[in-house]
């Protein structure tokens, strides 16, 4: 059964992270949009080390003016 979702899912994963790395894409949007995805993810980011969710949440705040939610 093909798991379009998920498919969708990973795809929008994986624009984001070259967004990111392109200086020219990192606008306040886009940071915004992480920001949301990330949010509405913490349930499925326990696969992902505290460390690192810690240091991409640091990076991104050190460049936008808005503060990650508990």
């Amino acid at each position: 059964m093909d798991n379009k979702p998920s498919k969708l899912q990973d795809m929008l994963f994986e624009a984001l992270i070259r967004d990111l790395e392109d200086p020219q894409k990192c606008t306040p949007g886009l940071y915004q949009v992480v920001r949301g995805v990330v949010n509405d993810n913490r349930e499925e980011a326990g696969s992902i080390s505290k460390e690192h969710l810690k240091a991409v949440e640091e990076k991104i705040s050190e460049a936008v003016p808005f503060k990650f939610g508990s």
